[in-house]
């Protein structure tokens, strides 16, 4: 080894590694071969060491971590293309030699690795991502392997903090029922792990051991998913897909095109197609459903986001094209016996497009707008004809630039923030436009994270409290994982959203209720959100001294609205949101009171739930037990013509209100409804 790689950098990390920082630096591979790894000479430990022993002791708790020697050139040209797959019964052909064109593992997968290190070194509890099966196989020595089930390592491991070998199912009861498998290779085995499985390895003997990555058609899907998700930024994966099709196409085109000549020539098929052939035209199918996945999200990027990096792949890797040339591929395969193969027609789907451009003719009911005018630097604001979006773009006086120029300057909102009460009017900042909004809640201290959902447009980007977003796979996230640019789900509505985190928030919020033109909707806000107190706009009609002094009057009576009231106690009747009634089954936190549980109340059915105290409000009235039997039952009676009438002024002004489109507060009353 020596001989052939002792000139090869190779990443080196302590035995004992911090999981945060695992690589500690690269040394030359002869250097670590000669000081790290075991001679019978090293074995015998001397009565007295001198300082050259000592320094080769501590270089020996380095361990060689993940050498992916296909990446280099002197390496990947001796050691790639002598590693056999497996059998084709256990695993598929591996989908990752196509992924680059380095002509010292043309061909060959470069998620190839090498770990060397002496016994009782130790890899702790991990999972890699990107949703690639992994096989270990130990050249030399024997390795330890603990596997848990993909499902269970944070529903039973607690998000790895449960050890594996201290177990204390006191502290974590759960860690009972994750799905554990224990097992000691050693040379001529191989371990093959599926995709997303949890591992710990330990060297039992000291130990060199070959690891690679694989990818067929039976973990596409989660690797899609990764994708998708984002989890594995050092993977291409739209370059592995883009180079894995375009091989498979010109593959299969050239065996139509040996098939063709003996058709043409009067000859048969033959024996041309052999299973090769038809796992390759499987593979393509399976592929051509996960390449317009992949085109689809790049239509919603460039019409919804206005997504520049999307525009440049698309110039480069225009995946919509490549679905395309895997059905004309498919097409003429299909015919590869006929002397004449029928033209082809692509299946075109519905071209996606931003319904509110002013270009768009395809509603007449849109309100025709200047897009250029509602777009922060080349990403839209807006995209599609809703009545948040309708109502947004009808603020065509309310530019922020124009109304607050030194708005980022003065940071009205930290010194605003501990004046507001609730039931204040305040100017807030909704992208470009300022809105007026009502101030619902003071939060003095609030984890949040700004989310900016996928398939919609900026105008939709919205706090959310720290336990309302999980990981796409459904797990919780520990408050320091929550960071930028982490693809998370948003709970906080019944359907769940896909989200990027833009950024963190750590301090006041404001609970308000944004009025934009005639539509309103609850939000949380920053202090750098608000502009400042909302001033009503003049009107070109002058106000009398009486109106004047009325209105003066009318501020002066404001009532301060009550404080919002929250359960400390179980057994509390609560209002959780929009989600209705529900009833405090236990609190979280001393001595303030963080979270709770509660049990909602959903006539017979029940479920329950931990919520962040700030989603809930005591609302005794809620109560059924308190309710059951009380309601008044109303007096009927003859009454005056003077009655009558009144109540048809009402009826009439209620129906006109319902013709509008506007129902007034004060018509929103239980004999209304």
């Amino acid at each position: 080894m020596i001989k052939d790689i002792g000139e090869e950098d190779v990443p080196v990390i302590k035995r004992h590694y911090n999981e945060e920082k695992p690589i500690h630096g690269k040394i030359p591979a002869e250097k670590f071969l000669t000081s790290c790894w075991p001679t019978s000479d090293s074995e015998a430990v001397p009565q007295q060491e001198d300082k050259t022993t000592k320094n080769q002791r501590n270089a020996s708790n380095l361990y060689l971590h993940q050498w992916q020697f296909p990446l280099s050139d002197t390496a990947g040209r001796k050691l790639c293309h002598h590693n056999n797959p497996l059998p084709k019964g256990i695993m598929g052909e591996d989908l990752l030699k196509y992924w680059l064109d380095l002509p010292q593992c043309k061909l060959d997968s470069p998620l190839q690795y090498i770990f060397m290190g002496r016994e009782d070194t130790l890899s702790k509890l991990h999972r890699d991502p990107g949703g690639l099966a992994i096989s270990i196989a130990p050249i030399v020595g024997k390795k330890e392997c603990v596997l848990v089930h993909r499902d269970d390592g944070s529903n039973c491991l607690y998000h790895l903090t449960a050890s594996l070998e201290d177990i204390d199912l006191h502290k974590h009861p759960l860690l009972s029922q994750a799905r554990t498998w224990r097992s000691v290779i050693q040379p001529g085995e191989i371990l093959l792990m599926p995709y997303g499985t949890y591992h710990q390895c330990r060297n039992v003997t000291p130990c060199l051991s070959y690891s690679r990555f694989h990818l067929d058609t039976v973990n596409l899907l989660p690797f899609v998913q990764s994708l998708v998700n984002g989890d594995a930024p050092e993977i291409d994966h739209e370059e592995v897909l883009w180079n894995l099709t375009s091989e498979l196409i010109n593959r299969l085109d050239g065996e139509f095109d040996k098939v063709q000549t003996r058709v043409k020539a009067g000859l048969g098929e033959g024996d041309l197609i052999s299973g090769d052939v038809v796992e390759t035209v499987n593979t393509l199918r399976t592929l051509r459903h996960f390449m317009r996945e992949v085109a689809r999200r790049e239509e919603i990027r460039q019409i919804v986001k206005g997504d520049s990096d999307a525009s440049k792949n698309s110039e480069e890797h225009n995946f919509g094209m490549l679905v395309d040339d895997i059905d004309m591929c498919l097409h003429e395969f299909r015919y590869r016996q006929s002397k004449v193969i029928p033209p082809f027609k692509p299946r075109r789907g519905k071209v996606l497009q931003n319904t509110l451009s002013s270009g768009s003719r395809t509603n007449s009911n849109v309100i025709k707008r200047d897009m250029s005018k509602f777009c922060i630097g080349s990403k839209p604001v807006v995209a599609f004809n809703t009545s948040l979006e309708n109502n947004y773009t009808s603020l065509v006086n309310a530019d922020i630039a124009k109304h607050f120029p030194n708005a980022s300057k003065d940071k009205v909102g930290e010194s605003l923030i501990g004046e507001l009460v609730p039931g204040d009017k305040i100017s807030v900042k909704l992208e470009q436009k300022y809105v007026k909004a009502e101030v619902i809640e003071i939060l003095p201290q609030m984890k949040c994270a700004y989310l900016s959902f996928e398939d919609y447009p900026s105008v939709y980007d919205e706090y959310q409290p720290y336990g309302l977003v999980r990981l796409p796979t459904g797990a919780e996230i520990p408050s320091e994982d929550i960071k930028p640019g982490l693809v998370v789900i948003d709970l906080s509505n019944s359907n769940e959203y896909r989200a990027n985190i833009q950024s963190t928030n750590n301090g006041p919020m404001v609970r308000v209720k944004l009025i934009v033109s005639q539509h309103e909707m609850t939000r949380l806000v920053s202090t750098a959100m608000i502009l400042g107190r909302y001033v009503p706009r003049k009107r070109k009609s002058k106000q009398t001294n009486a109106e004047k002094n009325a209105s003066r009057a009318a501020i002066e009576m404001k009532e301060t609205a009550p404080p919002i009231l929250r359960p400390t106690n179980v057994g509390q009747m609560v209002e959780v949101g929009r989600r209705g009634a529900a009833r405090v089954i236990k609190v979280h936190g001393e001595p303030v009171v963080t979270h709770v549980d509660i049990r909602f109340i959903l006539g017979l059915a029940t479920s329950e739930s931990m919520v962040p105290i700030e989603m809930v409000q005591l609302a005794p009235e809620l109560d059924p037990d308190l309710g059951r039997g009380k309601r008044k039952v109303s007096k009927r009676g003859a009454y005056s013509d003077e009655d009558e009438a009144e109540k048809s002024a009402s009826d009439s002004k209620k129906s006109k209100a319902i013709a509008g489109g506007v129902v007034s507060p004060s018509l929103t009353d239980s004999s209304f409804d």
